[in-house]
Formats: C-alpha cells, sequence, structure tokens
C-alpha cells in the first residue's frame, strides 16, 4: 500500500474514461531530470545547477578517465580477478557516458515524442482500449524500477564485496588520494568511487529503459489501430463518403505513429549502436572473470552485473522483432476489413494503403545494420569468442602467474 501511495502508476487504477500514454514513461522523465540534464527550474536554479555538476563530472566525465589513469599508475597491483572486474566496469563506463551525452544533446526528442503520445490518444475511447493502455503504462513503469533495482544492485553489491576484501571497488585514480596510505583515505576513496558508480548506474538505467519504455506505448496503440482497420466499412448504416473519410482518418493516424518511429530514431539508433559496440567485449570479460578468477563474492558481483549488460540491449532489441510483426498484423487488418463490397475509389486507397502497411517499422544501430535479436545475438556472440581466445592463448594462467610471481618478490623484499 505505501508503494502504490508513493508510485501510483505502477499499479492499475479503475477506468477513468481517460488515456495518458505518456505516463509509460513519467519515472523515466524524472529520473532523466535527476541526471542534471534537463533546463534548470528557476525556483532551485543553483542547486540543480550544482547537483549537475557534480554528478556529471565525477559519473560521466571524470569515471571513464579514472579508470584509464588507474591503469596507468599501478596496474601491477590488480589481481587478475580485480583487473577484470575493473576493465569490465570501465569499458562500460565509457559507453554510458557517450550514451549519456547521446541523450543529452538530443532530449528534446522525448518532449515530441510525448507530444505525439497525446495526439494518439485522442483516439482511444473503447473500455478495453483505455484497459490496454493503462496496462501498459503499469507495464513500462514496472520494467523501469525492475532495471534501477537491478543495477543498483550490482554497484552496492561490488562495493560490499571490495570492501571485504579491504580494496576499492575499482581502484580508480584520484589526485591526492592513496588508499593504501590510510584507512581514512581507503574509506574516502571507495565513498567516491562508490558515489560515482552509483550515479553510472542511475544514467545508465535511464539510457538503457528509455527506448523500452517508448516502445512499450507504440506497440499499445498499434494494437488499438488493428482492431480499427478491422472494423473499416462494416457499419451498414454508413455513406459511401463517411466511409473513405474514415479510411483517410486511418491513414493519417498511421502517419503520426510512423512519425513517431522516426522522431525516435536518431536517439535510439545512436545510443544501442554504442551498446552494441561494446556488449560482446565486456560480457567476454566478466565469462573470464566468472569462470577462472572471481572468489565467491566477486563471482555475485559479475553475474549480477552481466545481467545488466544482457538487460542494456535484449529487451529492445526483442521488441524491434514484435515491431515488424505488428506491422503485419496492421496489414492483415485491413484485408480483414469490409472492402471487398466497397467501391473502386476506396478499394484503390484501400491497396495504396496496404501497401504502405507492409513496410516493417525498422530501426537502426548508427544507421549500419537494423536492430532486432539476430543483431544482438551476433554481437554477443563476440564475447564467446573473446573467451575462447584467452583459453586457447592461456592468457589467463600466464596472468595469474605474474601475479602470484610479482606477489612473491614483495614477500621477499
Amino acid at each position: 500500500m505505501v508503494l502504490r501511495r508513493i508510485f501510483p502508476n505502477m499499479y492499475q487504477g479503475p477506468d477513468s474514461g481517460h488515456v495518458e500514454s505518456r505516463k509509460a514513461s513519467l519515472y523515466l522523465l524524472r529520473c532523466i531530470f535527476l541526471m542534471g540534464i534537463r533546463t534548470p527550474p528557476k525556483r532551485f536554479f543553483f542547486v540543480y545547477i550544482l547537483w549537475s555538476c557534480a554528478l556529471n563530472l565525477s559519473s560521466t566525465f571524470y569515471q571513464p578517465i579514472g579508470f584509464v589513469l588507474g591503469y596507468i599508475s599501478h596496474i601491477s597491483e590488480f589481481t587478475p580477478s580485480q583487473l577484470l572486474t575493473s576493465l569490465q566496469v570501465a569499458f562500460n563506463a565509457w559507453s554510458c557516458s557517450t550514451k549519456v551525452i547521446i541523450v543529452w544533446i538530443l532530449i528534446k526528442r522525448l518532449d515530441r515524442a510525448n507530444e505525439m503520445l497525446d495526439e494518439l490518444d485522442k483516439v482511444v475511447r473503447l473500455p478495453s482500449d483505455r484497459e490496454r493502455v493503462h496496462r501498459t503504462v503499469v507495464m513500462s513503469n514496472r520494467i523501469f524500477f525492475c532495471y534501477m533495482s537491478l543495477y543498483l544492485m550490482y554497484a552496492s553489491s561490488t562495493a560490499f564485496f571490495a570492501a571485504l576484501m579491504g580494496v576499492p571497488s575499482f581502484q580508480n585514480y584520484y589526485p591526492v588520494l592513496d588508499w593504501r596510505a590510510s584507512r581514512f583515505q581507503f574509506w574516502l576513496q571507495s565513498g567516491l568511487e562508490y558515489f560515482a558508480m552509483l550515479g553510472a548506474c542511475f544514467q545508465d538505467v535511464c539510457v538503457d529503459c528509455y527506448p523500452v519504455n517508448y516502445i512499450l506505448p507504440l506497440r499499445a496503440h498499434m494494437a488499438i489501430f488493428a482492431e480499427r482497420l478491422r472494423q473499416l466499412g462494416s457499419d451498414p448504416e454508413e455513406k459511401p463518403q463517411q466511409r473513405i473519410d474514415k479510411l483517410v482518418e486511418c491513414i493519417r493516424h498511421h502517419k503520426l505513429l510512423l512519425s513517431y518511429c522516426d522522431n525516435l530514431r536518431p536517439l535510439v539508433g545512436g545510443t544501442i549502436f554504442v551498446q552494441l559496440m561494446v556488449v560482446g567485449l565486456v560480457m567476454g570479460f566478466t565469462l573470464i572473470n566468472i569462470a577462472i578468477f572471481a572468489n565467491f563474492g566477486s563471482r555475485i558481483a559479475a553475474i549480477s552485473f552481466m545481467c545488466c549488460i544482457v538487460l542494456e540491449t535484449t529487451p529492445f532489441c526483442t521488441l524491434c522483432n514484435y515491431l515488424a510483426d505488428d506491422c503485419q498484423t496492421l496489414a492483415d487488418a485491413l484485408f480483414e476489413s469490409n472492402w471487398i463490397e466497397q467501391d473502386r475509389r476506396y478499394k484503390k486507397i484501400v491497396l495504396q494503403f496496404l501497401q504502405t502497411l507492409q513496410k516493417p517499422v525498422i530501426f537502426l544501430a548508427g544507421n549500419f545494420f537494423s536492430i532486432s535479436v539476430a543483431t544482438n545475438l551476433a554481437a554477443t556472440k563476440f564475447s564467446f569468442s573473446v573467451f575462447t581466445l584467452v583459453k586457447q592463448m592461456n592468457i589467463a594462467e600466464k596472468l595469474a602467474k605474474t601475479t602470484s610471481n610479482q606477489y612473491e618478490e614483495a614477500v621477499d623484499i
């Protein structure tokens, strides 16, 4: 009951006769506001600017650099498990920062998408259609909170098990800080890394989940539109011109659906392209760490990290396949309508409209390749190639042996 009062859009209420598809991204947009990449509010202008600087300087800009500086300054002090844990997050941190910048530049497209959803809501009149939209809003918001829970669980588990082992989570480089010098500096660096990682996870949830939050309402409206197409020409009391007018309205509605997709394409294509480029390498490092080097605590953190990596691309790639099926469903729905008994002009419009409906909605990753389950599988397969390469070249054994020799030399000294 407490959660229901705090997050009412995670639960389906009674039918109020009014739908708001934009609520499917309500909590997402609130979190994007907290990322510090929106226009500062007049009332808390300076507070918002300070928060934006603190979060983005630590998570968006410095954290990826801190990983590199950490490797340069003391890579010889990493154990194999610590190095792989750091590398898998480092590559993902660079991709996350790039995605945040892309969303920062194109954030207005999300606002325009919500305006288009408001237009699509105007034709939702039947109780069954309103219930479908309400269910979609609930599902979308719950998916967002599932993302948030899993990502924050990874950040917290990594920090907890690293603290138990007496080392910072990723051993990033911070000027004038040496975590080996005292317990105070150790806890200070651990706290800074944890704050930066929490911020990065918070940002990652937003830039990874927004495609899902915006495609789910689209699919709901496409399903409603399919039922509307099936009913064309079924009213015996309609005059021929009234039927043509309804058909033209459907064509305009379809154009609005396509405009909604066109509006999201540059944003979605950029962020998904960045993630698909690194997902195989990151998962490869994680698999090596889990299978060879990680202890119990590190293995738990690595498994939760792999779940987060899978969530970054798989749900949206799956939805893209469903979108192609939805387009075919629209074409089938129009063909199943009562067009055979209509006049020649009506049939000619239906034929042209049918050809348009048969074209699938496709999102491209960086304008290079289509986003689909097949693309996602091809990207993730690279992780097994990385794992196989490391096994065949005995890189893991050599790395473990080198670390053992360095430890023995330190003991002798």
